[in-house]
């Protein structure tokens, strides 16, 4: 399984709504991972336990590990999507789309088709050598003169 803690922080002074889409999940009472759905954030509140992750198969690894070797794009990747609203029709719509993968497998030394998981990254813990992701993902944003009516800001004109 590929996994990375999503935190969320609402810096305005004003409750927004976060839906989240894809492979992001929260975890049930007994540990269980589920749709992280909607939540909304009051002025200067951080969410919580929610995680992108996907669980892959020793073989979808071990052609990330591949891949990387060979200086390619990882091919097996956990894909969610962040998109947070104020309350306020004419309020902005932000949207964070999230990529992780990496190879957190090797080839096991000596063993021909057998594959471990990567020593550092049970002993780091947080995963920086073996997976990939964005710590700050770029936002999108779009200014909306009236969302109830669809009618978004133009964007500035570059001259």
């Amino acid at each position: 399984m590929l996994q990375q803690v999503l935190v969320l922080e609402n810096v305005s002074d004003r409750r927004v709504q976060a839906r989240f889409d894809g492979d992001l999940v929260v975890a049930d009472e007994d540990r269980r991972p589920n749709a992280a759905g909607v939540i909304v954030l009051e002025p200067r509140e951080t969410s919580s336990d929610v995680y992108l992750q996907r669980e892959f198969t020793i073989k979808e690894l071990s052609e990330n590990f591949t891949a990387k070797q060979t200086g390619q794009e990882l091919p097996h990747k956990a894909l969610g999507t962040v998109t947070a609203e104020d309350d306020r029709d004419n309020g902005s719509t932000d949207r964070w789309d999230l990529v992780l993968t990496g190879c957190p497998v090797e080839p096991f030394p000596d063993r021909d088709g057998l594959w471990r998981i990567a020593p550092w990254h049970l002993t780091e813990g947080s995963g920086l050598r073996t997976l990939d992701y964005s710590l700050l993902p770029s936002r999108q944003r779009t200014h909306w003169i009236s969302r109830a009516r669809g009618i978004q800001l133009p964007a500035p004109d570059g001259t």
